[in-house]
């Protein structure tokens, strides 16, 4: 009985999961190794090209997949100032299958201020397209003896929209602050003729990076960088702070999810370890979270993988890349 009992809590645990949080945002822990998706103003901070590829299982041991992919690829044009980037975003959650599939273009200017600032407005155009499999829902009706599924099938389509994204970037020496406001159009996402609007995501970000030379003549320095990026859509509010030591090839962070300075909204979340490495033009990362609120032994945590490349390019007109941690 208790075993059949925690398997119907886990159900409807899902259930209420995507009824809740399928408004909101995929969420990524190595923001900074998906910069397409932190912020359209990171479109070509790169000098020549960069491609990258992110995965994420959240949650494993939970009943039901929360798994989101995204590969992106972006181009610093020098000449024009500009850069251009493309993402692709998958998204599968729950065991009802409830997918999303977003493809987006961004642009962005450097306009710069003085020797050493510079800011990058950033524009991002998308496609989105959601979806879920009727016949894997699971209803209250069918928990009891004998229980049916509602006839509703008919009444379940899927969603298409478009939707825009503009961001600001501003850089100073080792310092850099961004904002990031997402889902200009609040699309509506329902599956049904009830209306469900995504709310608008608003991200701002942050951090400065402190350089040690080790030796006068080595060109391997080492640093420590201290970064943070809070979140507001619709009802949630997210805050992620930590730092990243690096001494190439290396690079180890860890970061704290929760909003310690406002007990009203206090909810511990997650502990995330980083470890990274730098060949050359390649870049790979592997973070987990350890969740630490109420369902710390339930989840699994969550694993994320990330792969960058750089394609170096020289250029006549010289650029300054951005100091963010896995750029």
């Amino acid at each position: 009985m208790k075993k059949n009992l925690t398997i119907i809590l886990a159900i409807l645990f899902i259930c209420f999961y995507q009824t809740l949080f399928g408004q909101q945002d995929p969420q990524f822990t190595q923001f900074y190794a998906n910069p397409l998706y932190q912020s359209p103003s990171f479109a070509g901070a790169v000098e020549g090209y960069r491609a990258s590829l992110n995965y994420r299982d959240q949650w494993p041991k939970m009943p039901g997949k929360l798994v989101t992919a995204s590969f992106a690829f972006d181009v610093n044009v020098s000449p024009l100032n500009s850069g251009l980037g493309v993402i692709l975003i998958t998204d599968r959650i729950g065991s009802a299958s409830l997918s999303s599939l977003t493809a987006g273009i961004s642009y962005s200017y450097n306009v710069k201020i003085n020797r050493k600032t510079y800011f990058r407005p950033g524009v991002s155009f998308s496609y989105i397209q959601r979806s879920i499999d009727y016949n894997k829902m699971i209803f209250s009706s069918e928990l009891e003896t004998g229980g049916v599924k509602p006839v509703l099938g008919s009444e379940f389509r899927d969603v298409q929209n478009f939707d825009g994204s503009i961001s600001g970037l501003l850089i100073s020496h080792n310092m850099w602050v961004g904002i990031t406001v997402d889902h200009l159009t609040s699309p509506n996402i329902s599956f049904t003729d009830l209306e469900q609007r995504l709310p608008v995501k608003y991200t701002l970000f942050g951090g400065y990076r402190i350089y040690k030379v080790e030796r006068l003549l080595s060109t391997k320095r080492q640093h420590i960088t201290i970064a943070g990026t809070y979140r507001h859509q619709g009802k949630s509010d997210q805050l992620d702070l930590g730092l990243y030591w690096s001494y190439s090839p290396l690079i180890l962070g860890v970061w704290y999810r929760d909003l310690p300075f406002i007990k009203k909204y206090s909810r511990r979340d997650a502990i995330a370890l980083f470890a990274g490495v730098k060949y050359e033009g390649l870049s790979v990362g592997y973070s987990y979270d350890f969740t630490v609120s109420r369902l710390i032994t339930n989840t699994g945590g969550s694993h994320e993988i990330s792969l960058i490349y750089k394609f170096e390019i020289e250029y006549k007109k010289k650029f300054k890349p951005i100091p963010c941690p896995s750029l």
